[in-house]
């Protein structure tokens, strides 16, 4: 990929939102979250010089996140962190009583993917970004079978969790 300084500039602000959402997902510390979709950011950067578009560049930067949320959490798990909070989401921009109510949801569903198990949060975080079986199991390795069980599994989990 011929990558000048625009070209760079324009796919990370392009993917800067997923990254944050992607972060948001893996790391419920707000100033560690910010840190890691900065992070994401430098990694997509960095990677983008050794794009050879043998895939999409979609799969390629989701790739490239993937692996730098996996590499946060073999981090914090060997200095046993543990995360504090989950970041609020943005305001739909609906009335006060409504916004804090759909706040707390989307807090709720959060934290919810935040306690599932790794495997089944990937796959979770990548659904939410609108990827599909296919594009999922590219940038994790998998079968699109294995994506579809993985999903099945996430959902029956999110549904016992957010039901406690």
């Amino acid at each position: 990929m011929g990558t000048n300084q625009a070209t760079l500039e324009h796919v990370i602000a392009e993917y800067w939102p997923r990254m944050v959402r992607a972060a948001a997902g893996y790391e419920r510390n707000p100033a560690l979250a910010d840190e890691l979709a900065q992070e994401m950011a430098f990694e997509v950067w960095r990677a983008l010089a050794k794009f050879e578009q043998q895939s999409a560049l979609n799969t390629y930067v989701y790739r490239v996140i993937h692996n730098v949320a996996v590499d946060h959490i073999r981090r914090a798990t060997r200095r046993h962190e543990t995360a504090l909070e989950s970041e609020v989401l943005d305001d739909c921009g609906v009335g006060p009583d409504a916004a804090l109510q759909q706040t707390q949801q989307k807090q709720q569903l959060m934290q919810a993917i935040q306690r599932l198990p790794l495997s089944l949060r990937q796959v979770t975080l990548l659904r939410l970004e609108d990827l599909s079986d296919r594009e999922i199991a590219a940038v994790l390795g998998l079968t699109e079978t294995n994506v579809a069980v993985r999903l099945t599994r996430a959902r029956q989990q999110l549904a016992t969790l957010m039901a406690e």
